[in-house]
Order: C-alpha cells, then sequence, then structure tokens
C-alpha cells in the first residue's frame, strides 16, 4: 500500500464511477454502491485481532443477493485475513478450497461496513 495524491485518487474514483458503477446500475437497475465506510474503531479491532500468522487483509468486493431485505443487488465488501508463506502470495479462506472459519474467528470474513450508496 502507498500514498498517491489526491488528483490521482479523484481520477481513480471518476473512472470507476463513469465505467464500473454505470454498468452495474444499468444491468442491475440499482444506484450501486461506490464505497464502504468502517469505523475506525472496528478497523483496528479487526487488524490488532488477526493472529500471528496473518499477512494482511484481503478486501474482497461482492454483492448482495437479489432478494436481500435491505441491499438488493447492492455491492458491498467483505474483508479477510490473509496467510502465505511467500511474500508475494497471500491466501485467504475464500480462495482456499479447504479451509475452513467459525463465524467468530478473528481472520474473518466480516462485512456489514456502511456501503454508499444507499447510506451516506
Amino acid at each position: 500500500m502507498e500514498p498517491i495524491d489526491l488528483t490521482s485518487a479523484k481520477k481513480m474514483v471518476d473512472n470507476y464511477h463513469n465505467t464500473r458503477k454505470k454498468l452495474i446500475d444499468k444491468t442491475h437497475g440499482v444506484n450501486d454502491t461506490q464505497s464502504s465506510w468502517i469505523p475506525i474503531d472496528k478497523l483496528k479491532s479487526f487488524v490488532n485481532n488477526l493472529p500471528e500468522h496473518a499477512t494482511g487483509v484481503r478486501i474482497h468486493l461482492a454483492a448482495y443477493d437479489h432478494d436481500h431485505a435491505h441491499f438488493p443487488n447492492q455491492t458491498t465488501t467483505v474483508l479477510i485475513g490473509t496467510t502465505g508463506d511467500d511474500k508475494d502470495v497471500h491466501t485467504d479462506a475464500i480462495q482456499s478450497e479447504n479451509a475452513t472459519l467459525t463465524a467468530n474467528d478473528s481472520m474473518g470474513p466480516f462485512n456489514k461496513t456502511k456501503d454508499c450508496p444507499p447510506i451516506c
């Protein structure tokens, strides 16, 4: 992760909005999510509770089902801890065919970010 200047960040966000978001909006008939917010205390808790063998955090783009009670077809995020033996290869339980995690595992997966829209 490296810092970038604000102009570059705005350009990247605009590129997403003008390409992928417009396509998702049209295809699924929604005003789709364009950002997700996580309270700092929840984010710190997640990172601080990762086990020693964790190598990082992967943020998966995801989508609620069409029949979700509050956010049908909306894009969301799923955060999950990664592990790996190689500095360039980091795997998470979603990617691994034989991984299992309990609902309260410190590695995740976690959801329930505040997605904007609808919650901006």
